[in-house]
C-alpha cells in the first residue's frame, strides 16, 4: 500500500555542465510555512533525512537535492567550488520552489548553502546552518588530509576509524545520546561505501581543502540560526559562534549531549529548534539546549579575516 507520503513524493532530473543531478520534493497541501530546503553533509543523501524530514513535513514541504558530487548524482571533479554547487542549488529551485524558502543546511552543506544566500538575497526567508564553521583551521584540514591518505592506501577500518574520530565525541567522561548505535550505523555506512562513494568523498573532500574561504560580496541579511552540538570536535562551537557573528541577523546555540552528528543524536529536539525558528517563535527557556546568543550588527562588505568581528551578545528575539 503507497504511503501518503510516497504519493506526494516528486523527483526532478537535472544537469548543470553536463553533471547530471536530482532534487526531491515531498510536497505537504496542508503546510502553515515556506518549503524547507535540506542540503546535506558529505554522508547525507536526499532521501535519507529520516526524522528530520518527518519532522518537518508536519508544517511544511520539504525539498531535498542530491547535488553534483553528492549521492546518485554524477562525481564533480573538485575543481569546481561552492559557487558552482549553489549555481545547481538555485536551478533547482528556480524550478520548484520560485518563492522565498526556508533552509536547513548540515556540516559540508553549509557551505553552499551561504554560498547561495549571498548570490541570490532575498530568496532565504530563514537559514538555518547546522555544524557549520567561521574557516577552516589547521587541525580540521589535518583530520580531512589523514582520512584522505588513509582511503588512498587503502585503508578501510583506519579510515573509518579517522572518519568517526573526526566527527564524534568519542570521550567516555562526556554524555553523547545515543552515541552507540550512532557509531554502530555510521560505521556500517563507511565500510559499505564503495568506490564510486570513495571517489565522491575524495573529490568533495578537496573541495573543502582548496576553496575554503567564505564568500563575499552581499552579506547574508535573512534572519539566522547557527547550532551546533556542544561537544562537537569537528565544527566547534567556538567556530559556530564566529560564523554567527558574520551575519546580519544570527541566533547561536548548542545542543546538550550532542556533536557533530546532531541530526542522528536528537532529531527531535532538533525539528522542534528548527520549527520554532522557521516559524518566528521565542528560542528562549529551551530545555535540550544552552541559552540562545542573539548577534545584531549591520553587515558590511566583503572581510578577509575574522579580526574585527563583533562579539556575541545576550538580548530579546524580536
Amino acid at each position: 500500500m503507497p504511503t501518503r507520503t510516497a504519493l506526494l513524493e516528486e523527483v526532478i532530473p537535472l544537469t548543470l555542465d553536463g553533471y547530471a543531478y536530482s532534487g526531491r520534493v515531498v510536497h505537504q497541501p496542508d503546510a502553515r510555512l515556506a518549503p524547507i530546503v535540506f542540503v546535506g553533509g558529505a554522508f547525507q543523501y536526499q532521501n535519507a533525512w529520516g526524522r528530520l524530514e518527518q519532522g518537518c513535513l508536519e508544517v511544511a514541504s520539504v525539498i531535498t537535492v542530491d547535488l553534483p558530487g553528492w549521492g546518485a548524482a554524477d562525481r564533480l571533479p573538485a575543481r569546481y567550488g561552492f559557487d558552482f554547487l549553489a549555481e545547481a542549488l538555485d536551478q533547482l529551485l528556480a524550478k520548484v520552489a520560485p518563492e522565498p524558502v526556508n533552509v536547513l543546511a548540515t556540516s559540508y552543506g553549509t557551505a553552499v548553502a551561504y554560498e547561495w544566500a549571498c548570490r541570490h538575497p532575498g530568496r532565504a526567508e530563514r537559514l538555518a546552518l547546522v555544524g557549520t564553521m567561521s574557516h577552516l583551521t589547521d587541525r580540521v584540514r589535518a583530520i580531512v588530509e589523514r582520512t584522505l591518505r588513509l582511503m588512498a592506501e587503502e585503508r578501510r577500518a583506519e579510515f573509518v576509524e579517522s572518519v568517526i574520530e573526526g566527527m564524534m565525541c568519542t570521550s567516555p567522561r562526556v554524555t553523547v545520546s545515543r552515541r552507540a548505535t550512532v557509531v554502530r550505523c555510521l560505521t556500517r555506512a563507511l565500510q559499505d561505501m564503495t568506490a564510486d562513494d570513495l571517489g565522491k568523498y575524495r573529490d568533495n573532500s578537496l573541495r573543502l581543502l582548496t576553496h575554503s574561504a567564505l564568500p563575499g560580496g552581499t552579506a547574508v541579511r535573512a534572519p539566522a540560526l547557527v547550532v551546533t552540538g556542544e561537544h562537537d570536535p569537528l565544527s566547534t562551537p567556538a567556530l559556530g559562534r564566529e560564523a554567527a557573528a558574520r551575519l546580519a541577523d544570527a541566533r547561536f546555540t548548542t545542543l546538550r549531549d550532542a556533536d557533530h552528528l546532531v541530526h542522528l543524536e536528537c532529531p527531535a529536539e532538533l525539528v522542534d529548534l528548527l520549527i520554532r525558528f522557521y516559524s518566528g517563535d521565542s528560542l528562549d527557556g529551551l530545555e535540550y539546549c544552552r541559552p540562545v546568543e542573539y548577534m545584531r550588527h549591520r553587515a558590511r562588505g566583503p572581510r578577509s579575516g575574522l579580526n574585527h568581528l563583533p562579539s556575541p551578545r545576550p538580548s530579546e528575539d524580536r
